[in-house]
């Protein structure tokens, strides 16, 4: 019999597990029990709770949910027609929507699978090597595993921020629990300060007002009948305010690509691919440079603008990489665009999504990084570079997330709306919260395992920094998450592999990138995990 304990229960561990029981499933009653060790039910996890309000939707197209397996052939969107054909095709579902789903599948593999699942709704503190076992150990005690798999996503329960605002109505970050923003806590007229103006801090504004009983009415006052207005509940805060260290919004995410842009994006992907090839066949990986990933991804973005008449310079491409501020493409060295207030900014990035104004560097950027990124991930993957060179791609990618994942259009339109309305404001820089403001914390933790860089950056999580301490785990100078290998075996200090101890998704986030996400075929640790699993018990079978 082989144990093992999964300390996380969300969708990396569903993945996983789904991927050993295929592989098992003709083996009936194989000899592996697994515990999953997560305070939420397994499946949904932390993220995707089913007691979240309907208000909070997915922020990518539920075309990439699915936990298909020898178990269910259902993906999320047959299985939405299934359960719930009243709300019919909905590009963007409930979140909760989407937990549910998740958590019917985990159900499914407890009561149908080939292996013995369980689940164990406590918070693991510890994970230490005893002889040939591990010992999971938190306030339950402690039980032994001959592996463990740590899938633990953005923290299992209630784990401290790494840089907590003092003073807000929420002790810890908003990960599926808005159970602090309650009306007695943030009452109607009331003025509130939120820190933070991505897609978290959207999330609040939404439950502040739409969640409260606010609604929208499609307007026709900028002519094309795509505007929205606000109406009131009465209920609402006064005053919403974002404030953040860019003083910028996110980019609504572009939902109409002209089909020669994705033909041209189609043909840069094979570069990608190469380009990742020969760099991990040079015979000097120390002195590897990301300057041949740069040119590809730049003249990919030179491309795409010229299939649409427009000549950009590398100049003005790599301008806006480095920034996060877009320009009008084709203006030479225009300056960067700059509304007059945050609605103007979203209206007109809608506006540009919809090639109904002038094509931005910015618009460009995103369709190549959305476009080249699951390319852009296997090429990166593990890949030796200098501090340098990390610390660019780094602030790169920044720059670009921001441009690129954005909220739909649809959220985009009612934050504008909200501002129109006088309910929201984007705060300066220079902006502090004033005496009266209610204050909440919309930041949330970054991935990894480190809140900032190795080797400045220490575990806020007491499993990871104990893990760290005995040298089980490695992180790379300039990395936030932990070395792996392939098949997500953990990587020792000593270079070595750690067998038995094996991490997925956003403990990993660096020398693997884009882990937030649902798309289960971005990356393939978890397949792999459960082949060397499965081997574990065949061998065991035959001898």
């Amino acid at each position: 019999m082989i144990r093992i304990a999964v300390v996380g229960g969300g969708p990396k561990s569903l993945f996983a597990l789904l991927a050993l029981n295929d592989r098992l499933s003709s083996t009936p009653s194989a000899p592996v029990t697994v515990d999953v060790y997560d305070p939420q039910p397994p499946g949904a996890g932390s993220v995707w709770r089913t007691n979240q309000p309907e208000t909070l939707r997915l922020n990518v197209q539920a075309g990439i949910v699915e936990a298909t397996s020898s178990l269910s052939a259902e993906t999320f969107t047959v299985w939405a027609q299934r359960v719930a054909p009243e709300m019919g095709p909905v590009r963007y579902p409930p979140r909760r929507l989407v937990g549910r789903y998740l958590q019917e599948q985990f159900q499914l593999l407890s009561r149908r699978g080939s292996i013995t699942v369980g689940h164990v709704p406590e918070v693991v503190t510890g994970v230490e090597r005893k002889g040939p076992v591990w010992q999971v150990s938190g306030t339950f005690g402690a039980n032994t595993y001959d592996e463990v798999l740590l899938a633990t996503g953005h923290g299992l329960a209630q784990a401290p921020a790494a840089d907590p605002m003092k003073g807000a109505v929420n002790r810890f970050p908003l990960i599926g629990d808005y159970a602090a923003l309650t009306p007695e806590a943030l009452p109607a007229g009331s003025e509130v300060w939120i820190r933070g103006a991505a897609l978290t801090a959207y999330d609040v504004a939404m439950l502040l007002t739409e969640g409260r009983g606010g609604d929208w009415q499609w307007t026709n006052d900028s002519g094309d009948g795509a505007r929205l207005r606000y109406r009131s509940c009465g209920e609402e805060p006064r005053l919403i305010i974002f404030s953040s260290r860019s003083g910028t919004l996110m980019l609504p995410k572009s939902e109409m690509v002209p089909g020669e842009v994705v033909a041209c994006l189609e043909g840069h992907k094979a570069s990608l691919r190469e380009w990742g090839q020969e760099v991990r066949e040079t015979d000097a990986p120390a002195e590897l440079s990301l300057s041949g990933l740069w040119l590809i991804l730049v003249r990919c973005a030179q491309d795409c603008a010229r299939v649409m008449g427009l000549d950009v310079s590398a100049l003005a491409l790599w301008r806006t990489a480095l920034t996060g501020h877009s320009a009008v493409a084709g203006c030479g060295a225009a300056a960067p665009e700059r509304p007059h207030n945050a609605a103007a900014f979203l209206e007109r990035a809608l506006a540009v999504n919809q090639l109904q104004a002038p094509v931005t560097t910015g618009w460009l950027w995103a369709r190549v990084w959305s476009g080249l990124y699951a390319e852009l991930v296997a090429a990166m993957d593990r890949l030796p570079r200098t501090a340098r060179d990390w610390r660019q791609f780094a602030r790169v990618a920044h720059s670009l997330e921001k441009i690129t994942f954005g909220p739909p259009e649809l959220t985009a339109r009612k934050l504008a709306a909200l501002i129109d309305a006088g309910l929201l404001q984007l705060a300066t820089t220079e902006q502090t919260p004033p005496p009266a403001a209610i204050l909440v914390d919309a930041v949330t933790p970054g991935p990894g395992v480190l809140p900032a860089a190795a080797p400045a950056g220490t575990p806020t999580s007491e499993l990871f920094a104990g893990l760290l301490h005995r040298g089980d785990i490695s992180i790379r100078p300039g990395d936030r998450g932990l070395l792996t290998a392939i098949d997500g075996t953990c990587i020792a200090l000593n270079g070595s592999r750690n067998e038995s101890l094996a991490a997925l998704g956003r403990p990993t986030e660096d020398p693997t990138l884009g882990h937030d996400t649902l798309n289960r075929s971005l990356h393939g640790e978890h397949l792999l995990w459960a082949q060397r699993i499965a081997g574990l018990i065949t061998d065991r079978l035959n001898h």
